[in-house]
């Protein structure tokens, strides 16, 4: 199981560095741009939006295999460490140092992380799924997904930002799931992968990456992906649970501290997310050269004509 916590750690740092680059790129697409067709066609011809997938995919496929090694409970919380690799990437890259915010909400996020893997059960029995489970849970899911995505269009940008990264998270977590329960049973049979419940799975986990590259153009990038970030776990942790038969700490003061453990993990990633203002608001203030944190160090643009030449920055 140690193999698979590393392994599902690196994961985590490849989709933070994939997400920082596909923001850095969607929030560029012309808003004139709405249909997701046109969408991903414009974003699929940026080199950088293209790595940024890649390392996305590769991040996800390592996350997917520690799933057929260690339980959902373990392994779906370790990708909020992806924040905390998003944070430090984002300074490294704009040579600035941290600051005391975002230390805070790194240590907490850490601490709340090494708490949980302590407490909660390590060794549990393979997935269980109740014969209805495979239509039960994906159709709840799809209504809850359809849901956010109802609030998001009754809502301004920040609303649209929250309600799509639970959206996203929702489909992330059952996806997760639904990859324990084909993992499993293919370390046994690996033609198991080739059943409708695989399609299932592919299917709500590419809905999700398109409303997640939607958050992404709210202008409110920390915000969606603090949101992403913690409903992800969440979804999945309570699909374990509910509908695997995975195991949560069985004595009060197990129980206890893995909800510590988890106020500090979404203490910590508010934290970060904050740690920044939104996109929009810096753009007031830089004149359209802001940048959102955990995203890279963002393009600068020309700025106003002045006399003969243009102005750069």
């Amino acid at each position: 199981m140690a193999w698979a916590i590393v392994t599902a750690v690196v994961g985590a740092l490849a989709v933070a560095a994939g997400a920082a680059l596909q923001e850095r790129r969607a929030i560029t697409v012309p808003t004139g741009q709405v249909g997701q067709l046109r969408l991903l066609r414009h974003l699929a011809a940026d080199p950088y939006w293209v790595l940024g997938t890649v390392l996305s995919v590769s991040g996800v496929a390592a996350h997917m295999w520690s799933l057929s090694h260690a339980p959902l409970t373990v392994v779906q919380p370790i990708g909020v460490s992806g924040l905390l690799f998003a944070v430090a990437l984002s300074a490294f890259l704009r040579r600035r140092r941290l600051t005391w915010s975002q230390i805070g909400g790194c240590l907490a996020v850490t601490a709340g992380l090494i708490m949980l893997l302590l407490v909660l059960p390590a060794h549990v029995p393979g997935p269980a799924p109740h014969p209805d489970t495979p239509v039960l849970m994906p159709l709840l899911a799809l209504a809850a997904m359809l849901a956010c995505v109802g609030v998001a269009r009754l809502g301004g940008g920040v609303t649209q930002a929250w309600a799509l990264g639970v959206a996203g998270g929702i489909a992330y977590g059952v996806t997760s799931a639904l990859a324990r329960v084909i993992g499993v049973d293919a370390l046994d049979d690996p033609a198991s992968l080739m059943r409708p419940l695989t399609v299932v799975a592919v299917a709500i986990g590419l809905f999700g990456a398109v409303i997640v590259q939607n958050s992404y153009r709210t202008g409110h990038f920390a915000l969606a992906y603090a949101t992403l970030l913690i409903s992800d776990p969440v979804a999945a942790v309570t699909i374990g649970v509910v509908f695997l038969g995975e195991a949560l700490p069985a004595t009060p003061v197990g129980g206890a501290a893995a909800l510590v453990a988890a106020a500090l993990i979404c203490g910590g990633t508010i934290a970060l997310a904050r740690s920044s203002p939104p996109v929009a608001a810096q753009r007031a203030v830089t004149g359209g050269c802001g940048e959102a944190v955990p995203a890279v160090t963002r393009r600068r643009e020309p700025g106003p004509v002045a006399g003969p030449a243009p102005e750069t920055r």
